[in-house]
């Protein structure tokens, strides 16, 4: 519902971390339910691997990421003064933070905030509630990823988070322990809506990002001893994966065993093209140092709950924050990722593929953005 046009319109900014905006849907939807009563911006910084793939419709702010290279003499006298004398810097650096590269970030998000009269603030991720701590200014905190190495935790002012949004209990806990904070617990899954379910559903599909950390070559080399489903990659592909894949792949590109779509869709489109596959893979690679991780452990992937709003089971590798897989039985976990335990957890998925076809939509409906995130939008009406 829109406020009377008496009412006041929060003007709002989205500090989005990361360089993956376009799939965050979590951060868009948000902004898209945000913006029906107030005036909202993300900024946001992007890479040119991504550039193509900017979300339309959408009020963004983009800046990129310097290239750094070795400081000159000047920059070298500029970071050794601000060490000795900037109380900010100074902190910054004694929260793990690296001067070259995230002082001037800081400097960024201090610049929009100091001059863009924003009523509201969301901080998306601990770097930038970490910012906002620094200035002294007060935010609803958003907590999609955890990283290893934010050692800048402990430096944050708890008092001055207005409210949390978050995936799970185990993710706030990790996080704030027992603080009386204010939380909301959202997946990062699209709005429920009844879709027509095509009759030749056909291959595995892989959404998201196609790379090692993410099981991408267990994926492939799934493909060279089982050639009775190819597997179509919707998503991004950094250019060092994508030569791999000619390079040493070539076969299964050559066969169409192996389809790679790069191709951005909104959060409706994707679930319609999504709806067309018969298995979606969520995979961690756990041999990745940083994969093992509690972010990875704790909060599913958005793409799961892609999966299941589509009405495509779930073949997932085995961890805390996919056993609701098993709960509403939409799909298949796994123990590890190598050819054999992959095959299997195929097998049975297609075995029973009409039940666990029919549960996707229970669950999809469960974990429904639109329903998740209402109480969050009553505080904002309410506290505007």
């Amino acid at each position: 519902m829109k406020k009377n046009i008496l009412e006041k319109r929060e003007k709002i900014v989205i500090l989005f971390a990361g360089t993956h905006l376009a799939y965050s849907p979590t951060i868009l939807q948000l902004y898209d339910a945000l913006s029906l009563n107030n005036d909202v911006t993300i900024f946001a910084h992007i890479i040119p691997e991504f550039i193509s793939q900017k979300p339309t419709g959408v009020n963004v702010i983009y800046y990129e990421e310097p290239v750094w290279k070795k400081p000159s003499l000047l920059k070298k006298i500029e970071y050794f003064f601000l060490r000795r004398f900037h109380a900010t810097a100074k902190k910054m650096e004694a929260a793990g933070l690296k001067l070259k590269l995230d002082y001037h970030k800081f400097l960024r998000v201090k610049n929009l905030l100091n001059n863009g009269g924003y009523d509201r603030i969301i901080a998306v991720d601990l770097e930038n509630l970490f910012y906002c701590s620094l200035m002294n200014r007060r935010a609803d905190f958003v907590s999609l990823e955890l990283k290893i190495g934010e050692t800048f935790l402990p430096f944050i002012n708890i008092s001055l988070i207005n409210c949390v949004i978050t995936q799970t209990e185990e993710r706030f806990s990790y996080l704030f322990k027992a603080a009386n904070l204010k939380t909301f617990f959202v997946q990062n899954a699209p709005s429920f809506k009844v879709i027509t379910v095509p009759q030749n559903k056909s291959g595995l599909l892989y959404g998201g990002t196609a790379w090692n950390p993410f099981g991408f070559y267990h994926c492939l080399e799934y493909l060279k001893k089982y050639t009775d489903l190819s597997l179509t990659i919707q998503g991004a592909i950094p250019n060092e994966d994508k030569n791999k894949v000619i390079e040493q792949y070539s076969s299964l590109l050559s066969e169409k065993l192996l389809v790679i779509n790069d191709e951005y869709f909104n959060n409706e489109e994707v679930v319609n093209y999504f709806s067309h596959f018969k298995i979606g893979i969520c995979f961690y690679n756990f041999e990745v140092e940083w994969i093992r991780h509690f972010n990875y452990q704790s909060a599913p992937s958005g793409k799961i709950f892609k999966y299941l709003a589509a009405g495509v089971p779930v073949l997932a590798i085995d961890i805390v924050g996919f056993k609701f897989i098993e709960e509403f039985n939409c799909g298949v976990l796994i123990k590890t990722l190598d050819v054999e335990a992959i095959r299997k957890g195929v097998e049975k998925i297609l075995v029973n593929y009409q039940l666990y076809e029919a549960n996707t939509k229970a669950a999809a409906m469960y974990f429904s953005f639109d329903k998740a995130i209402q109480p969050y939008l009553d505080y904002v009406d309410r506290s505007a």
